[in-house]
C-alpha cells in the first residue's frame, strides 16, 4: 500500500514541472531599446537624406528633423494669428521596406492633393481634397482636429515642427518634416485611420499655398 501512495505523490510532483514565465517591466531595458530604435531611426533618415540630395536639414530641440526644401517668393511670411493653407503628403516607412532595391520606397499614407492621390493610385472619393487651412500661431497647436487630417493635431511634436519650419519659408515655399518613430506612433503603430506599422519614420512634404493677414 505505501509504495500506491509513493508512485501517487511522484506522479502528482511530475505533473506540475511546467515553467511559469512571469513579464516583469524593466525601465532600464526598455530605455536602451529605445535608444536603439532612435539611433536605427536616424540612419534611416539621413540615409534618405542623402539619397534624395537633401543637404540642409535642421533638427528641433525635441528630436523631430525638418528641412527646408524651398524658401518660396520670400515675399510674405506667416505670422501668428495668420490663415495659413497648405498641401501635405504623409509617408512612412520601416527596415523591411526602406531599402527595397537599393532605392528609397516610401508607403503614403495621407495627402490632401487629389492630383496626387490619383497618381499613385490613393484616391478615395469618400475623402475631401482640399488645402488644409488653419489658423497660425508659431506652434501649430491650432491645426484643426475635424477633418480627414485630424490625426494630426494628436502628434504634438508634429505641430511643433510644423509650426517652427512654416515660419522660414514664404508662399510657395516647401519643408519636409522627418519624426523618427519615438516622436510619432512608437512600438504600437497606429491602428486606427491612418493605419501606419510599429516603429514608423514618418515623413511629410508640405507646401505653404497661402498666407492671409
Amino acid at each position: 500500500m505505501k509504495n500506491y501512495i509513493f508512485l501517487l505523490i511522484v506522479l502528482m510532483i511530475s505533473c506540475n514541472t511546467d515553467e511559469i514565465y512571469i513579464d516583469v517591466y524593466d525601465p532600464v531595458q526598455e530605455e536602451l531599446d529605445s535608444l536603439n530604435q532612435r539611433k536605427t531611426d536616424l540612419a534611416l533618415i539621413f540615409s534618405y537624406l542623402e539619397t534624395e540630395d537633401i543637404n540642409y536639414t535642421d533638427s528641433t530641440s525635441f528630436g523631430v528633423y525638418y528641412s527646408v526644401i524651398d524658401y518660396g517668393d520670400e515675399q510674405l511670411y506667416p505670422e501668428t494669428n495668420d490663415i495659413v493653407s497648405i498641401h501635405l503628403a504623409g509617408y512612412y516607412t520601416n527596415d523591411s521596406i526602406f531599402f527595397t532595391n537599393d532605392s528609397v520606397d516610401l508607403v503614403i499614407f495621407d495627402t490632401n492633393i487629389q492630383s496626387l492621390a490619383e497618381n499613385i493610385g490613393y484616391y478615395d472619393e469618400t475623402k475631401y481634397y482640399s488645402p488644409i487651412t488653419y489658423t497660425f500661431n508659431g506652434l501649430g497647436s491650432f491645426f484643426p482636429v475635424v477633418s480627414d487630417h485630424g490625426y494630426l493635431a494628436q502628434l504634438s511634436d508634429f505641430k511643433d515642427a510644423l509650426g517652427l519650419s512654416l515660419s522660414k519659408i514664404s508662399e510657395g515655399g516647401s519643408i519636409k518634416i522627418m519624426m523618427p518613430s519615438g516622436n510619432a506612433y512608437g512600438e504600437t503603430g497606429n491602428t486606427n485611420t491612418p493605419e501606419i506599422p510599429e516603429n514608423s519614420i514618418l515623413i511629410f512634404d508640405i507646401d505653404l499655398i497661402k498666407i492671409r493677414k
